[in-house]
């Protein structure tokens, strides 16, 4: 996590006129002043790409190619830090503020905020590993009892359906087992829609049904506005490796990771020399989910110079509206990734 100042610092290198702007109106005095005032936003701004073939321990064989985790920074913003990101998204689309409330539950302090982040880290990279090592061909066993809701939104869609500590076993009739079953059953329906759940509260079983919301940073994305968790995850996996994530948090790099990890352990090179991109959720069966931040996640994308990008299907509009002439393709699975990195020409 980045200091205040420096993300004041990395709009006004994008764009120095802004920040300079911003000074002068307010005065170089009232700065300090203003730095110290919360605004109930939160600013966006395209993050780092990282190599995940770099995460894996044991470090794999070196290839040419690259498969690259995009990332954004999300951070709270104050009356300064507001003024100068209003400012500059005027002039360019690299930037942007959404309100805290949409972004991040308004009931969590930043430090079980990053424990949920880590947590929700952690399942992703197991779903990862299941996915890699079951299509290279290993027999891998993995468990849950349920969806876990760690926070509801308040004033979100499921606030007078769902608590905190409820667990989620079943969505429209289909069985959930892992967080991401039913994440994924969410994603397949539209805003307006309803979902009827059964779960269990209290050691009783009941049914609730509510009515799914918009995301408010996508249009046409369905939103529930709960943080989940596998309830009692377990797995068992034949081969020892470990992902070094250290500061990145959350579900959306969990495609980039299967990505690398099944590179690691296959007869050939995926990316077949290219520097390729990435981000999308995905589950225990390969299911590439919808994700965040995708026009900021774009952008990072073009300026790493990658040759291609993978997202979610439900994802790709956006990516390609902000890619440029860069190469975009839509993923629903993980097979689906597989056979877009297969029609990439070979890199001597």
């Amino acid at each position: 996590m980045r200091s205040r100042l420096r993300t004041l610092g990395r709009v006004a290198l994008s764009g120095p006129f802004v920040l300079l702007s911003v000074l002068v109106a307010i005065g170089l005095g009232a700065y300090t002043a203003l730095s110290t005032i919360q605004t109930p936003y939160q600013i966006l701004l395209p993050g780092p790409v990282t190599d995940v073939q770099r995460l894996i321990q044991p470090y794999p064989r070196p290839v040419k190619g690259a498969l690259y985790l995009t990332t954004i920074y999300s951070d709270p913003a104050n009356a300064v830090e507001y003024a100068a990101v209003a400012l500059y998204t005027r002039f360019r689309a690299d930037a942007g503020i959404v309100p805290r409330a949409e972004a991040r539950p308004r009931n969590v302090g930043e430090p079980e905020y990053q424990r949920l982040l880590a947590r929700m880290m952690d399942e992703s990279k197991t779903a990862a590993k299941v996915v890699a090592l079951r299509e290279l061909g290993y027999d891998v066993k993995i468990t849950g009892q349920g969806a876990q809701i760690q926070e509801v939104v308040k004033g979100s869609p499921a606030d007078r359906a769902l608590e905190s500590g409820d667990i989620v076993i079943a969505a429209g009739g289909q069985p959930v087992a892992t967080s991401g079953d039913l994440v994924a059953l969410i994603q397949a329906r539209k805003p307006g829609e309803s979902v009827s759940l059964r779960l269990r509260r209290n050691d009783a079983e009941r049914d609730v049904s509510f009515v799914l919301g918009e995301s408010p940073d996508e249009p046409g994305r369905a939103r529930a506005g709960v943080i989940v968790l596998t309830h009692l995850y377990d797995y068992h996996l034949p081969k020892e490796l470990d992902l070094q994530t250290r500061d990145i948090g959350g579900p959306s790099a969990g495609l980039m990771f299967a990505l690398g990890i099944y590179n690691a352990f296959a007869e050939t090179d995926v990316t077949r020399g290219h520097l390729v991109a990435g981000t999308g959720s995905i589950n225990t069966e390969g299911k590439v989910g919808a994700v965040g931040g995708v026009k900021y996640k774009t952008i990072a994308a073009q300026r790493a110079r990658v040759n291609l990008l993978i997202v979610p299907a439900d994802n790709f509009d956006e990516a390609k509206a902000h890619a440029g002439s860069m190469r975009v393709v839509s993923v629903s699975t993980f097979r689906d990734a597989l056979t877009a990195l297969a029609t990439l020409p070979a890199k001597d």
